[in-house]
């Protein structure tokens, strides 16, 4: 499952680097939870703090198409 923190506002990005003392490609990685340094979760709770928005991909429905043996689909399932 995949998350990530979107915050899109660059001067709250920019403080949040500065304040931390991190470049804004490591805040990128860590908002995207590619790493996990010694400041990552107080990184992201201060992201969300300042109007991040925290998405988890992976919970959607999949959708199954039957097909019919001419490669109609006659049906879907949502799973």
């Amino acid at each position: 499952m995949k998350q990530i923190i979107e915050l899109r506002d660059t001067e709250k990005r920019k403080m949040i680097a500065e304040t931390f003392g991190i470049s804004l490609a490591n805040l990128s990685q860590i908002l995207r939870f590619k790493r996990n340094g010694k400041n990552a979760e107080a990184i992201r709770k201060m992201a969300q703090e300042n109007g991040g928005i925290k998405y988890t991909e992976g919970n959607e429905p999949s959708k199954v198409k039957v097909l019919d043996s001419h490669g109609n689909v006659t049906n879907i399932i949502n799973q």
